[in-house]
């Protein structure tokens, strides 16, 4: 049964539930107040592992999904998604570890061997996406496919129906207002890039449980250098003290980046929530919604296992209901 299907948010998460929903054989229209080069997501340093982001139980789940679509991804270089090494240095214990037992390749390593102090080092080899090419050619991929890309800003899930049967909310912070959650909050990431140094070719990470994070993210033409996670501040302006602060603390850590010429700063919004909300919403049943937002930092790690599941419920939702079909695609 075909349904025509709003999803709302042009993000990792939106793009990719509406990949799902194409898939599987919907009508879908991608609603979106700005283009995709403006959201949080093109400000992400996108690399596969887990970030504010909770359950563990369920985040294992998609992690793992997602894992495997960048691996089938990472076959096109079009996709500008790749694998490469990261090293992870936990100055704090870093209760995000768990999902190196998701990955095919990892082992743990004495980091005072090369002069870092920290109470466990990891060094894995993990999906690494170069946003910049990887959100346009799979917006691309949507269009093609038949998606319709609206811009429009909406305050309410309630605004698109009847037009629609069913309405995906994957709008990220701004799920506070727009399904009206109190639990979102704005986590504040500022990123630096700068030109990616000769031989520059694996990650690294040094976690600490501060708002100030360090890590050097390289990918094909740049590196991305972070970064803040400032909880509750909804300030997408860069700041040039904490751009100055982001190039002396990586610059510490990875020699090969000091002097790099300067590319640009990004500042982008993680939602933050005490956990993701996936479920299906039927409190009204003429407006039923599926909401997929709350991901954290955590967006790019399990997007596809999301929008799987999004899908999934959809089918379900199809199997044990008579939905009503809008005609006139």
């Amino acid at each position: 049964m075909t349904l025509r299907i709003a999803v709302v948010g042009s993000g990792i998460i939106g793009l990719t539930s509406a990949a799902e929903l194409l898939a599987r054989g919907h009508s879908v229209e991608i609603f979106t107040r700005e283009e995709v080069g403006d959201t949080t997501s093109m400000a992400a340093g996108a690399y596969w592992w887990p970030h504010k982001i909770f359950p563990e139980a369920r985040v294992a789940i998609w992690a793992r999904d997602t894992y495997e679509e960048y691996r089938r991804a990472s076959r096109d270089p079009a996709t500008g998604v790749h694998f490469e090494r990261h090293d992870r240095f936990c100055v704090d214990p870093d209760d995000s570890a768990y999902v190196r037992h998701l990955v095919d390749e990892w082992e743990e390593f004495d980091a005072t061997e090369i002069g870092v102090e920290c109470v466990q080092a990891f060094r894995l080899i993990l999906p690494v996406v170069d946003v910049p090419v990887y959100l346009p050619w799979l917006a691309t991929d949507l269009r093609d496919r038949g998606a319709r890309v609206v811009r429009r800003e909406l305050s309410s899930p309630r605004e698109l129906f009847p037009d629609f049967s069913l309405v995906v909310n994957c709008t990220g912070v701004q799920a506070r207002y727009f399904a009206e959650d109190p639990s979102v909050v704005p986590i504040r990431g500022q990123t630096v890039r700068v030109r990616r140094p000769e031989g520059l070719t694996s990650s690294t990470r040094l976690y600490r449980r501060t708002d100030a994070i360090t890590l050097v993210l390289p990918r094909r033409d740049d590196v991305v250098l972070g970064g803040t996670a400032e909880e509750g501040n909804w300030d997408r302006t860069p700041n040039p003290d904490e751009t100055r602060a982001i190039l002396e603390r990586c610059g510490r850590l990875v020699p090969e980046v000091v002097g790099a010429e300067l590319l640009g700063t990004s500042v982008g919004l993680r939602p933050g929530r005490p956990e993701v909300r996936l479920e299906l919403d039927t409190s009204d049943p003429a407006r039923p919604v599926v909401h997929n937002y709350g991901h954290g930092g955590g967006g790019f790690t399990v997007a596809w296992g999301c929008a799987r599941e999004v899908a999934r419920i959809v089918d379900s939702w199809v199997a044990t209901t008579e939905p009503r079909l809008v005609e006139g695609w």
